[in-house]
């Protein structure tokens, strides 16, 4: 199938984060963004001729945001965890999930596609590892959990 002048792919080195409207900056990767159905069949006692198939529960799995740390960037996150971190030690039962928006643009900064993911929280934050021996990228990462996005 040939594409036409005007259409335009999505890129996946053009997307943003943003979490309960805080704006997170773009990432340079995104891994686990993914929904399994989990189907399971059914074997009845009388029927050869095929198991009948039946919705399981939908598994979302964490999703892992990386990028080279800036400024901004890193103070926006910190910010974040800082705040969902004295969420919880203040609230008795803990404090509720927030919505994620993780949007695809292509080229022209045009939005593609776009999840929004529900009841999130920060799983885990990992810094740059620092080595004065060598020359490198200071690279953070955040993961976070979340209830789905369908």
């Amino acid at each position: 199938m040939a594409l036409s002048m005007s259409a335009m792919l999505a890129l996946t080195v053009r997307f943003h984060v943003s979490v309960d409207g805080v704006d997170l900056g773009g990432w340079a990767r995104c891994k686990g963004l993914a929904v399994k159905f989990n189907p399971y069949k059914v074997k009845e006692g009388a029927n050869y001729l095929y198991e009948p198939i039946l919705p399981g529960h939908l598994e979302y799995p964490e999703v892992t945001l990386e990028r080279a740390m800036d400024k901004a960037g890193a103070d926006s996150v910190q910010k974040w965890l800082r705040d969902r971190a004295n969420g919880w030690v203040q609230s008795m039962i803990g404090a509720p999930g927030g919505t994620a928006q993780i949007t695809l643009y292509d080229a022209h900064a045009k939005e593609v596609s776009s999840w929004q993911l529900r009841n999130v929280y920060p799983s885990s934050w990992k810094g740059p590892d620092l080595d004065a021996m060598t020359l490198g990228i200071a690279i953070e990462s955040l993961t976070l959990v979340h209830e789905g996005f369908l």
